[in-house]
Formats: structure tokens, C-alpha cells, sequence
């Protein structure tokens, strides 16, 4: 009887000893499929948030950059409008009053005076849509990558410039003509065309430089 019950212990001990131990790997199996679970969600997780991050980046940069150049095309194409219908009529009727005024030098001076002031508002206007440009603009910087903020503050520098000796040879129109001397006006014709090519060259590299950012996001 002792050697049976001897038997029946040995037995159950080696079945239960057996049973928790296939338990036990069993348990740690589901933990650990439980934790790869776990972990693969927070992969997944994490990898649809930088997913959903990089989206937004790139669409929040791609539209500020899409809305500088259509506000630098609007610019420029204002600015040859304004020329063709204020400049022009104002240099027309100068040349008017004064060619048929030569020699009476009250109404020489006053259509100069005249010229003088026409341009003034031209150019204030012009420089109004400029720094209003400027600032829905000035946005763009604060997103902007370090390669293309530096060709943003080089287009600035190009176009204040340009703006500069714009308003300067107009200014000096009236003189120049006056004393039919227009060397000073050719000087300054060449260096706008020579900031138009810089402008443009600068505009190119900015495209390339926003695609390049852009594409790393």
C-alpha cells in the first residue's frame, strides 16, 4: 500500500511539477506576446504620429512658399501696371508743360514741382504694397530652413535695393531731362538690369532650395 501511495505521490508531483512549468512557459508566452503587442502598438503609434507630423510640415511649408511666389509674381506685375498707367501719363504731361513752357521759368518750375510730387505718391504707394508684401511674408522665415532663409533675406535686400535706385532715378527724371543730361539715368538703368539678373538668378535658387527642403520632410 505505502509502495502504491509512494507511486500515486511520485506521480502527481511529477505531473503537477510538469503542469506549472508548462504553465509557466505558457504564462510567460502570453506576456510576452502580450509586451510584442504592446511594443508593435506603440511602433505603430508612434510611426502614424511622424507620419501625420511630417504631413502637416510639409503642407504648411509648401503653402507659404506657394503663397511667397504668387505674392512676388502679384509684385512685379503691379508694379509694370502702375508704371504703364500712373508713371507714363505723369512723364507724358511733363514733358508737355515744360517743352511748351521753355524759356518761362514760373511754369518751368511749377512743372517740375508738379512732376516732382506725382512721383512722390507713385513711389509711396509703391513702397506701401512692398512692406505690406514684406510682412505677409515675414511668416515664411519662421518655418523656413537655414539655406532658404538665407536667399530669402538676399531676394529682400535685392528688391529694396531695386526699389532704392527705382525711386532715385525717377526722382531724378525731371533734373535730367531738364538739363538733357542722362548719364546718371543710364548709369542707373544698368544697375537695375544688373539687380533684375541677380533678382532672377536668386529666385532660381530659391526654387531649388525650397524642392530640396521639401523633399527631405
Amino acid at each position: 500500500m505505502e509502495i502504491i501511495l509512494s507511486l500515486i505521490g511520485g506521480f502527481l508531483i511529477g505531473y503537477l511539477t510538469s503542469y506549472f512549468k508548462e504553465k509557466g512557459k505558457n504564462k510567460a508566452i502570453i506576456e510576452d506576446t502580450s509586451q510584442i503587442t504592446e511594443e508593435k502598438e506603440k511602433v505603430t503609434s508612434k510611426y502614424g504620429l511622424e507620419t501625420t507630423r511630417r504631413k502637416i510640415q510639409y503642407e504648411t511649408k509648401s503653402n507659404a512658399y506657394m503663397k511667397y511666389f504668387t505674392l512676388l509674381d502679384e509684385q512685379s506685375q503691379v508694379g509694370n501696371l502702375e508704371a504703364q498707367q500712373e508713371f507714363l501719363p505723369v512723364l507724358t504731361k511733363f514733358n508737355t508743360d515744360y517743352l511748351c513752357n521753355v524759356g518761362d521759368t514760373e511754369k518751368e518750375l511749377k512743372a517740375a514741382s508738379e512732376f516732382s510730387n506725382s512721383i512722390q505718391a507713385i513711389m509711396m504707394k509703391s513702397q506701401e504694397r512692398y512692406f505690406k508684401f514684406k510682412n505677409e511674408t515675414n511668416s515664411l522665415k519662421l518655418i523656413a530652413g537655414d539655406s532658404v532663409l538665407t536667399l530669402l533675406d538676399e531676394m529682400d535686400r535685392l528688391s529694396q535695393l531695386s526699389f532704392d535706385v527705382s525711386a532715385q532715378m525717377m526722382k531724378d527724371l525731371a533734373k535730367q531731362i531738364i538739363e538733357k543730361d542722362m548719364t546718371s539715368m543710364n548709369e542707373q538703368k544698368n544697375l537695375l538690369e544688373n539687380l533684375a539678373a541677380q533678382t532672377l538668378e536668386i529666385k532660381e535658387k530659391l526654387v531649388a532650395e525650397i524642392r530640396r527642403e521639401l523633399s527631405e520632410i
